[in-house]
């Protein structure tokens, strides 16, 4: 059974413009048959039933202050601890404002595990977290990476430059961390002002290289 404790962050403050339409009410905020977009995945994932032993125990949701009264509302009806955090400026951001009010609320253990998820992937599945939770057990982070089916080039000035595709995957949330390096790599972003497109990319940046975990077609944004 697994010692250490997952939790989640669910990156909910994007303004959802994909979606289209003339609703402009953001996308993880728009209703489904399960619910509120941005609490599908969460649903799936406390569903979890993991070997190894996982089974998450609090969330925190990045939200814009316009739409937390909705979130907290739908985060009512969910049987787990959570919190709110307001949404940042950028995606790295946003998810150091979760990664503090989890430090105030939850108190986690440096061995303890976070999984970063984007809310804009509902489809997520609960297996996917159980084998991030497990790799990022004994490599301290993984993310999950799916084969690239375009061709994929590098633009330079003297023409593009064709990359080997063979070698190169698209990466997906949820991303999972020990929490000892998540806050640490976080609070130096903040500190730098850095700004990264992921928490695998930042981590890598600290020299934490995540373990790459096989991602799932259905696990579109």
């Amino acid at each position: 059974m697994a010692t250490s404790a997952l939790h989640l962050i669910q990156l909910a403050g994007g303004r959802g413009l994909r979606a289209g339409g003339e609703d402009s009410t953001p996308k993880q905020f728009r209703p489904t048959g399960r619910g509120l977009l941005f609490t599908v995945s969460l649903k799936e994932f406390l569903a979890l039933q993991s070997p190894a032993g996982f089974r998450p125990a609090d969330v925190v949701v990045t939200v814009a202050a316009p739409w937390q009264e909705k979130a907290a509302e739908a985060l009512e009806t969910l049987d787990i601890p959570w919190a709110l955090a307001e949404a940042g400026s950028s995606r790295t951001a946003s998810t150091w404002n979760a990664v503090r009010i989890l430090d105030e609320e939850f108190s986690p253990r440096a061995d303890d595990l976070v999984a970063v998820h984007d809310a804009a992937r509902p489809f997520a599945s609960a297996d996917l977290l159980d084998r991030l939770g497990r790799a990022a057990a004994e490599s301290g982070g993984a993310v999950p990476g799916v084969a690239v089916a375009d061709t994929i080039v590098r633009s330079a000035a003297d023409g593009a430059e064709y990359l080997d595709r063979s070698s190169l995957m698209a990466v997906q949330t949820p991303q999972v961390f020990r929490w000892d390096l998540l806050e640490a790599a976080h609070a130096w972003a903040a500190d730098q002002g850095g700004d990264f497109t992921d928490d695998g990319g930042l981590l890598a940046a600290r020299g934490h290289h995540p373990a790459v975990v096989p991602g799932e077609q259905d696990n579109w944004k």
